[in-house]
């Protein structure tokens, strides 16, 4: 059995709209949350009188809201709220808290941008596809255009994920500009491979004719392609496949099994194709 929490304060009818992220938070335990999960993107701005006077006001923690607006303005407010939610609200353990401390000073002296690239990075490391490209998508909006390396590494990323959702074209699309925008031959070979992936053979073959500088690149391609042909023959996914494939002729426990087989890979898509903020392809 979970421990039960013992929620503080009230629950607010005016919500705290946190504009960075298009969301509301209605009470102290929303709050702590959002932090814990989001912390290491925020800086001192975060902490600010009108947080602290909600804080005060509608949810009636007059303390806390007051020592709110004492921190705001002060160099390193955000740890300061960090270490006043875990000494007065608790939610999560003391350990909990520390890790966040310490993960807020290690990211201390790095752009908004290399941290929401952390934040994409540990998407695309889940399978949250979608949810990786709404951030590496915001990190291109609001980058300095002079920041190449990060910039060709966010579209290389874009790349990545498209790709894991067969949409090799747009992957293609987004390699080319991380190429462009950064030369190197990482996203060159990734961009061919996608390109190998939604072309017709004639053409991919025209284009390679036509660039002959991919020459090289190419041959990279074609290895790739024959370790992963190797490598999916010793797949659970290609097994599991075969297995059902003798099992044809039993009738309905064959279509049972695949039945629930795609269920499953549907809903393992769903959650990776969802978008959050931004939305839609």
């Amino acid at each position: 059995m979970t421990n039960v929490i013992l929620c503080q304060g009230a629950y607010s009818k005016t919500p705290y709209y946190l504009k960075d992220d298009c969301r509301n938070v209605y009470c102290i335990e929303e709050l702590c949350y959002y932090l814990y999960h989001n912390a290491y993107l925020l800086d001192d701005s975060f902490v600010c009188d009108a947080l602290g006077e909600w804080v005060e006001k509608s949810l009636e923690l007059e303390k806390i809201g007051k020592e709110i607006k004492r921190l705001s303005g002060r160099y390193g407010a955000l740890s300061k709220l960090i270490e006043l939610l875990k000494n007065e609200i608790g939610f999560y353990s003391d350990k909990e808290w520390d890790v966040l401390l310490g993960n807020i000073s290690e990211n201390i002296d790095m752009s908004i941008e290399q941290r929401r690239k952390i934040r994409a990075d540990g998407f695309l490391a889940a399978k949250k596809y979608g949810l990786a490209m709404d951030e590496y998508e915001h990190i291109l909006q609001t980058a300095n255009v002079k920041e190449v390396t990060l910039r060709a590494k966010v579209f290389h990323n874009l790349g990545v994920c498209a790709a894991k959702l067969f949409l090799f074209e747009k992957a293609a699309g987004y390699f080319e500009r991380a190429y462009d925008t950064y030369a190197n031959t990482e996203s060159y070979v990734s961009m061919l491979g996608a390109m190998k992936m939604y072309m017709k053979s004639e053409e991919y073959l025209a284009y390679l004719s036509s660039h002959k500088e991919s020459y090289e690149d190419s041959l990279e391609v074609e290895r790739k392609f024959d370790r992963l042909s190797d490598n999916w023959q010793h797949d659970p996914a290609y097994l599991f496949i075969k297995e059902m494939e003798d099992k044809k002729n039993r009738g309905s426990e064959f279509y049972k099994e695949m039945d629930a087989l795609t269920e499953e890979v549907k809903s393992e898509y769903r959650d990776q194709v969802f978008r959050g903020r931004i939305g839609g392809f």
